[in-house]
């Protein structure tokens, strides 16, 4: 069964931690209350060039929140050798939702696990109701994602972020944004974009979106 954690509102916890390479995380993570941890993947890209660790979260504050994520690459005796950021502008109160640190790997050859640390605020600029997102899988193999925009204004563009995985263990990351006039969705709108056209063999997925008032 295809996993479309944006759109299901009863979300199976999935497998907590995973990791296709021989970096393993043994960092503690600093979590924002109200934000729920459901899996944790360290991710190879394609390109052998990148790899992406990739956090699957669960807005459990009770309210709408905007969410930053600082992701730390580190050696064995936890100094940091590299960090990057991510963030999504709205999570709806319930909402799960993908967080990501992406790092060369020329970066973090010294890197002996990895951590992060996440903040969060309330913010009223959510538009997640107002989105209708469709998935199907198209001839060849890649996701054909359509989001719609239902409500009467323009809204941000829909950033969608996937998990591709095979046997239940992840193979790759992919994510897109869904617009029609530059970085917007119109109102009224439907945009459609693939995803995951360059990763491997694959019989499951999960989807997650996030939607904000237009900036």
């Amino acid at each position: 069964m295809k996993k479309i954690y944006g759109l299901i509102a009863a979300i199976a916890v999935i497998i907590s931690i995973f990791s296709t390479s021989s970096f393993v995380s043994y960092a503690s993570n600093k979590t924002a209350d109200g934000i729920a941890i459901d899996g944790e993947y360290l991710i190879t890209d394609n390109d052998g060039m990148h790899t992406r660790y990739v956090l699957i979260a669960k807005n459990i504050s009770g309210k709408d929140l905007s969410v930053m994520a600082k992701f730390h690459a580190q050696k064995v005796d936890g100094n940091h050798i590299k960090s990057v950021t991510d963030g999504t502008a709205a999570v709806k109160n319930g909402q799960s939702f993908m967080l990501y640190g992406q790092f060369k790997n020329d970066d973090i050859e010294e890197a002996g696990g990895f951590s992060y640390e996440i903040s969060s605020e309330e913010t009223d600029s959510c538009m997640y109701d107002a989105i209708g997102l469709d998935v199907k899988t198209g001839t060849d193999s890649a996701l054909t994602i359509t989001g719609t925009n239902y409500s009467s204004e323009d809204v941000a563009c829909v950033n969608v972020r996937s998990v591709f995985l095979k046997n239940g263990t992840p193979v790759a990351f992919d994510t897109v944004n869904i617009g029609d006039c530059a970085y917007s969705l119109r109102s009224g709108s439907s945009n459609t974009q693939d995803l995951g056209i360059l990763v491997p063999e694959y019989d499951d997925y999960i989807v997650t979106y996030s939607v904000a008032n237009e900036l």
